[in-house]
């Protein structure tokens, strides 16, 4: 049974350590998962594991802790070569010189010619000690002369301010330069010219680096020390449990053993029988616990690497080295977490019960003892990686919409990214994802995701619905949950992404008033149908009713990202309310044909016009603008990404565009 113990960890105290040995890093290589070893130790696996999946294929390793699959660097690599090949941690190297050693240490460079001469300095750049000589041939070679070289004896001065050049895990030789956020990548020149040259918003590290606030990191040590407690947590569950289930194990053996010697000589063959088939059953259910609790003790070693990590470079680190060291932390556990969830392993055995003990009866009738019942239940693995995977991509969502909301919106311009022709009137739209958008589709009903990576969007999912389905919006900070209305009640869906989709309904809300248009705000639910917009609570009940009643084909509402402010279009005016119903404000548009609206993130508000252009009026009114469409012909509705980074036009001449918001 594996134990739980967070002391049984590497990285649990100041020092990082080796996750095979368990002991002090020595010679550090990292996978291209971003687990660091010892670099004899990950030969000697690579030489005990390597495999190979088929007769033309390269041999392959998994990572020791989080299973990842890692490909040889060539076919005929010997584990030597290929742990030579593995790139070197120089920010675990340059942050693990202790200048306190009493015993004495000797330069790198000068061992390397077989001298032993008592270094003295440490070269950051270099990550090695070395001697005065050493250091004096920094001073004279043109291509050393800028390398940062510090005192040991100085511990303030090379404890502070590491800068290390993170290598780039496709490219060898070269190291990561800028951030691609339309890829959320970190990329050297060659992934920038050969990948991420049409990108959008490319920029260097350090200008990243320089515009995120401490505020806005979605990986702080706070965090995974929270989730730690939860593995630790689940892993005495797992423990209890087993104990529990041996102890239920022998209740049984010893009740069935009573009975069985009281008519032994009828029941030898049956007993043998009922034994082997509850010993193969208990020995599957303690098997498929220790798999689970194993799998769950590998996640807490990636988490405490990288809080052991993260906590040593927010001490030690620049801001460019915090930043790129969290964007890789942050990637790191939601790769591994990913894999976890798709495996199925998460519904364990939690008890026993054994229906009937009338063993007599049961050799005269049926010749052979009843079976023990497994109970299963789904355990709280999985909720708990959830809560966490969805923690750090709401965070990522929050950051993002910090910094869009820093924009001058009265003078934003859109940039057109994809555009499709829809095969009906579609009036209501949502983002699901970064590149995913979910559409309520009326003939025939259904909901139906569009990619729109490319500037040709595509249906790559539709989901069969009874009856027409009409407003969306999300149910939390995160996009993969969302509210769908039927009108007369309202299915909350769990919209799973990766490399297929899937729309799952989770439960169905029955409504007492109809409602078509919906929107979430802060605290509230808004909704409209053709004659009255409704302010509900968070599970529909209606709190003030007013009448309102629609212009055009359908109804439109929407919420504030940020204050507790909805606006809807009555009658020619636009008119805007807080949560209690009352005007904040009204305008009169003076154009023929207002449709749907939504807020921008510094609560002005876009309008469709029914024509190709949408016009903004200023929050507070007094000013606005119309800003120009590029494939639309009449703007019917307007849906802004949660980040603010996207908007949705949908066009009431059977089409949508997507646009950048720059």
């Amino acid at each position: 049974m594996a134990e739980s113990e967070q002391e049984d960890l590497p990285g649990t105290d100041d020092k990082f350590r080796c996750p095979i040995c368990l002991e002090e890093l020595r010679n550090p290589k990292y996978l291209p998962c971003y687990h660091t070893f010892c670099k004899s130790c990950i030969q000697t696996y690579i030489s005990s594991t390597a495999a190979c999946s088929g007769d033309n294929s390269p041999k392959t390793i998994q990572c020791p802790v989080c299973r990842k699959s890692i490909q040889a660097p060539s076919d005929d690599a010997s584990s030597e070569e290929w742990a030579c090949s593995l790139p070197e941690d120089k920010l675990i190297l340059s942050m693990s010189v202790d200048s306190d050693r009493s015993e004495n240490q000797y330069c790198m460079f000068c061992q390397r010619n077989n001298k032993i001469v008592e270094a003295k300095h440490w070269c950051k750049t270099c990550t090695a000690i070395i001697c005065d000589d050493c250091k004096f041939v920094h001073s004279y070679v043109p291509i050393l002369e800028s390398h940062g070289i510090v005192s040991l004896s100085d511990v303030k001065d090379f404890k502070t301010n590491i800068e290390i050049d993170e290598p780039c895990a496709v490219h060898k030789g070269k190291c990561v330069e800028v951030f691609c956020q339309d890829h959320d990548q970190l990329c050297c020149s060659i992934c920038f010219a050969t990948k991420h040259r049409t990108c959008k918003t490319v920029q260097s590290i350090d200008d990243v680096a320089l515009e995120i606030d401490e505020t806005s990191y979605k990986v702080t040590p706070s965090c995974l020390k929270d989730f730690l407690k939860k593995l630790d947590a689940l892993q005495g569950e797992y423990k209890d449990v087993f104990t529990n289930l041996n102890a239920k194990k022998q209740e049984i053996l010893t009740c069935t053993e009573t009975k069985v010697e009281e008519i032994k000589s009828l029941i030898d063959k049956a007993h043998n029988q009922w034994m082997k088939q509850f010993e193969q059953k208990h020995s599957d259910a303690v098997d498929h616990i220790e798999i689970a609790s194993d799998e769950v003790k590998r996640l807490a070693t990636t988490v405490q690497e990288a809080n052991t990590l993260m906590q040593r470079v927010l001490e030690n680190g620049s801001t460019k080295q915090n930043f790129v060291t969290r964007h890789k932390v942050r990637h790191q556990i939601l790769d591994h977490i990913s894999r976890l969830r798709d495996l199925n392993i998460w519904d364990v055995v939690h008890n026993y019960n054994q229906p009937d003990a009338d063993f007599l009866r049961q050799i005269l009738e049926d010749q052979h003892f009843q079976n023990v019942e497994v109970l299963k239940k789904p355990d709280s693995t999985l909720n708990t990686l959830r809560e966490f995977a969805f923690k750090l991509h709401s965070n990522d969502i929050l950051r993002r919409r910090k910094i869009m909301s820093q924009k001058d919106w009265m003078s934003v311009r859109f940039e057109k990214l994809s555009e499709i022709g829809l095969p009906t009137w579609v009036y209501y739209g949502v983002f699901v994802d970064d590149t995913k958008v979910l559409l309520s589709t009326p003939i025939p009903p259904s909901l139906k995701i569009y990619d729109v990576t490319d500037t040709k969007a595509r249906c790559i999912h539709t989901y069969p619905c009874s009856t027409i389905p009409f407003g969306l919006c999300h149910s939390g900070e995160n996009m993969d949950k969302v509210y769908v209305s039927f009108e007369t009640h309202v299915d909350h869906y769990q919209i799973e992404i990766s490399d297929s989709v899937m729309l799952k309904k989770m439960e169905t809300i029955q409504l007492k008033t109809h409602m078509k248009a919906i929107s979430r705000g802060s605290t509230l639910i808004l909704s409209r149908n053709n004659r009255e917009k409704m302010i509900c609570t968070s599970d529909f009940s209606v709190r003030h009713t007013s009448k309102n009643p629609k212009i055009g084909n359908e109804p439109f509402i929407s919420a504030s990202f940020h204050s507790n402010h909805h606006t809807t279009i009555r009658g020619d005016e636009v008119v805007v309310a807080d949560q209690d119903n009352q005007e904040v404000f009204k305008e009169a548009i003076h154009i023929c044909d207002p449709r749907g609206l939504a807020f921008d993130l510094q609560d002005n508000i876009f309008i469709c016009m029914m024509t190709n252009k949408l016009r903004q009026l200023k929050c507070g009114g007094g000013e606005s603008r119309d800003i120009d469409l590029p494939g639309i012909q009449e703007s019917y509705n307007v849906v802004l990404h949660p980040t603010g980074e996207k908007i949705l036009i949908l066009d009431i001449y059977q089409k949508f565009c997507v646009y950048k918001v720059l």
